[in-house]
């Protein structure tokens, strides 16, 4: 059985001692560095937790500026094919404008031109129908009878021509 001597005593209290010098110069630093790598890891844990919402809501931005910036694109795109268009509706309305004096301006050149001719053709006409008349009556000379006769040949060949189609 069990016998209580001097010596079960002795090592009792070298156990308690030794339990004590363990628990103060053992057990205790092993927890203290135990608590503050779990309080480290706390925190790891945490700040990552704060960096990824905050992360998140990054995310939440980029794109909400990406929409937009694709949303501005397509107005500024759009807003470009207006302007485009408009312009190039000027700018045919300018031409078409360009085009019809260009062609206002060439028919009344072309009817200045004819009246020229048309003038040039009566004064040679009335010249010829003069040489042909003083040919036929044999005089040389001009007079005024010549001229008065040459203004009434030009008004009657005005006004019939006025007169034809």
């Amino acid at each position: 059985m069990l016998k209580l001597d001097w010596n079960l005593l002795f090592t009792l209290i070298n156990l308690v001692i030794f339990y004590v010098l363990m628990k103060v110069f053992l057990i205790k630093p092993i927890a203290n560095i135990m608590e503050k790598r779990k309080k480290l890891i706390e925190d790891g844990l945490n700040q990552a937790r704060s960096d990824q919402e905050e992360a998140l809501k990054l995310k939440e931005q980029y794109e909400a500026a990406l929409v937009g910036a694709r949303d501005e694109s397509s107005k500024i795109v759009a807003d470009a094919k207006l302007s485009a268009k408009s312009e190039y509706d000027r700018v045919m309305k300018d031409a078409q404008k360009d085009a019809a004096s260009l062609l206002e301006n060439a028919e009344k050149n072309i009817a200045l031109e004819k009246e020229k001719a048309m003038l040039d053709l009566k004064s040679q006409v009335a010249g010829l129908a003069m040489e042909a008349a003083r040919k036929v009556t044999g005089q040389r000379d001009y007079s005024e009878d010549d001229l008065a006769l040459y203004d009434k040949f030009l008004e009657e060949a005005g006004d019939q021509h006025g007169k034809q189609p």
